[in-house]
């Protein structure tokens, strides 16, 4: 840790600040077996334990991971399509093995042009295709069983050129081939040691991993770089939050290395290349009073985008400014949708939807996670209480809602030791309709344990948990408390799970997408270009599933007293991170015998309630109206 800030600095020069006894810098350790390394489109990192265990984990932090899944096998090459399916050789299965984000295995593959499968090390997407390499039966291989080639002997690592289709592939005695159409083979480099990863960058050179480590070579086979490790080497992938830094992985002892690469990442095969493009904004961007100007017509704005081509290019209509391979042009957006559309000539033509927060003003919500432990003490209370409130949790809530306005979403689980929701007395129910006005319950989780619950989960698990809270809240509190926004426990979800969520009626999610180590942290399934986008703004829309997501401004329990105000005055100072603020809070850390417990609960929460109502910020209920901005009357 002492040198990462260093190298940080000079990441993309391919150099290090450590001492050369000390080797490359290590991003994740405790991944003894490790063989193969992808992303997927979220930016999430997997990777194969070509171990007795067989997994494929999804790494989450150092010395953190959890299992998506095990083969029954030894898995060695990984690649995931747009879907987020996952492609695992397997030779020990002798197969290509497919498994769903929720760790569903089957056999994807196991013959070659007619053959079975002998050895299957390496696999990689290309385009809405997979291709393989079987070392045993000396082929290269395409998902649907065709041979491209059987020039190469005993093939180990393959990697595809995204704009080309063109495969690089390696074998184990070191040889370095780029395979053509039709399967014409070129050898483009002899390394003379057994090569198992390959990865491209964008200006074609090749980085090969392998038993002398890492090896970088120009698109012609000439050694640009030579990085020994210390001990093999057997993937290499290019991150997708910094598409200059590569991860390398060393089975021995179980680490992922972080380096820099000579020129960032080739695009990824998910994003298909358009010679014309809008950038900004982008799509299912929201856009309030911040982002252009107001006129009679309706919010003027800037557009721009990238253009390889000749020609004019307009943009709804209107002829854009051209330059440099750029254009640009204003225009005015009217209603609460709005399509924004290039075009240049009658081929070329980019589309984006936007959102206009046209009602827009300062306001805030706050929410609490983690609910449980104060529902449990209303429900055994013995005497039972006159009112809910005397429960001295939920009445400190009604004492800010009281004292400030404030209007508080709880997020609560299902369960606890000794407790479930079913066990929640319904004698309350008028007391919670007569403060439905501030209060909402939503469903967050089964149960605080395990950690990540639905990382890797299927539809049925989130749906049936959702359904379980639901129903009870709606029994013993009443429907008028329920929401269509909720924060699920540790903003993780699959695909599937957010479908059914959508399903359910969830319209809105809440989180904190960020990125620690490159790596997105709570902030569901949401792909990298997006997350980026919101790291720095208060709201984004997934126009296509219709899941509009929301950034968490401040998590009380982890910013001390005196450090409130000075961040508050920060986001403020931001226009687009200011317009609608979130804090939350975890309840755990008001109770005297939790681990963590916060003797200051009290007042971080006030002084950040007070400074936003001080500062003229509205309360609001984020279900209500756009993002709880109502129309005025």
């Amino acid at each position: 840790m002492r040198f990462l800030l260093c190298c940080l600095a000079v990441l993309t020069l391919f150099s290090f600040c450590l001492h050369a006894e000390d080797g490359p810098p290590v991003a994740f350790n405790g991944l003894a077996g490790i063989h193969a390394l992808a992303f997927n489109p979220q930016g999430a990192l997997f990777a194969t334990l070509a171990d007795e265990s067989g997994a494929i984990v999804q790494v989450l932090g150092p010395r953190l991971s959890q299992t998506l899944t095990k083969t029954g096998g030894k898995p060695t090459g990984l690649a995931i399509d747009a879907r987020g399916t996952l492609y695992v050789a397997d030779p020990q299965r002798k197969a290509v093995l497919r498994v769903t984000p929720w760790g569903e295995v089957t056999v994807a593959a196991d013959r070659c042009g007619g053959r079975p499968l002998v050895e299957p090390l390496d696999v990689a997407v290309s385009g809405s295709n997979v291709v393989f390499v079987d070392a045993g039966s000396s082929t290269v291989c395409d998902l649907g069983g065709r041979m491209i080639t059987d020039r190469v002997k005993a093939p180990s690592a393959i990697t595809v050129t995204h704009r080309t289709g063109l495969l690089t592939v390696a074998d184990r005695g070191g040889n370095v081939w780029q395979v053509g159409n039709g399967g014409a083979l070129s050898r483009l480099a002899a390394l003379g040691s057994p090569v198992s990863g390959l990865e491209l960058d964008d200006d074609g050179n090749i980085y090969a991993a392998g038993e002398t480590g890492l090896t970088v070579l120009d698109s012609v086979g000439r050694i640009l770089r030579s990085q020994p490790f210390g001990t093999p080497v057997s993937d290499v992938v290019f991150g997708l939050a910094d598409r200059s830094s590569i991860f390398v992985a060393a089975p021995n002892p179980g680490a992922i290395h972080r380096v820099g690469a000579l020129k960032s990442s080739q695009p990824d095969v998910w994003t298909p290349a358009r010679p014309l493009r809008i950038t900004e904004p982008i799509d299912g961007q929201i856009l309030n009073r911040h982002d252009g100007v107001a006129t009679p017509d309706g919010l003027k704005i800037k557009v721009g985008g990238e253009f390889a081509g000749q020609g004019p290019v307009t943009v709804n209509g209107l002829r854009a400014d051209v330059s440099g391979g750029r254009f640009r042009a204003e225009v005015v957006i009217k209603g609460r949708e709005s399509r924004i559309v290039a075009q240049a000539g009658a081929d070329n033509r980019d589309q984006i939807t936007v959102q206009w927060d046209r009602d827009s003003f300062p306001r805030y919500r706050v929410s609490v996670d983690d609910n449980i432990r104060w529902l449990k003490d209303i429900a055994f209370h013995d005497p039972p209480y006159q009112s809910i409130f005397e429960n001295r949790f939920l009445g400190f809530w009604r004492e800010m809602h009281r004292k400030y306005g404030a209007k508080v979403h709880f997020n609560i689980y299902f369960e606890t030791n000794g407790f479930n929701l079913t066990q929640m007395p319904d004698r309350y129910r008028r007391e919670w309709h007569g403060n439905a006005k501030w209060v909402r319950l939503t469903f967050h989780a089964r149960a605080n344990d395990p950690d990540r619950p639905y990382l890797h989960s299927s539809a049925g698990r989130i749906r049936e948990d959702y359904r379980l809270v639901t129903r009870e809240i709606e029994r013993f509190a009443g429907p008028e408390l329920l929401s269509d926004v909720t924060t699920i426990h540790w903003g993780d979800a699959t695909a599937a799970a957010m479908e059914a969520l959508r399903a359910e009626g969830v319209k809105t999610l809440v989180g904190y997408f960020e990125l620690r180590r490159e790596l997105p942290a709570v902030s569901y399934d949401v792909t990298m270009p997006h997350l980026l986008h919101l790291t720095g703004r208060d709201y984004w829309k997934d126009i296509g599933r219709d899941i509009l997501f929301v950034r968490h401004d401040m998590v009380i329990n982890g910013v001390p007293l005196d450090q409130i105000v000075p961040r508050l005055e920060k986001l403020a100072a931001d226009p687009h991170q200011s317009e609608v603020i979130e804090l939350m809070i975890h309840e755990q850390f008001w109770h005297p015998d939790y681990v963590a417990y916060l003797p200051d609960y009290r007042e971080r929460v006030e002084r950040a309630i007070q400074w936003i109502t001080e500062h003229s910020y509205t309360p609001v209920f984020f279900g209500e109206g756009f993002v709880g901005a109502c129309p005025k009357p």
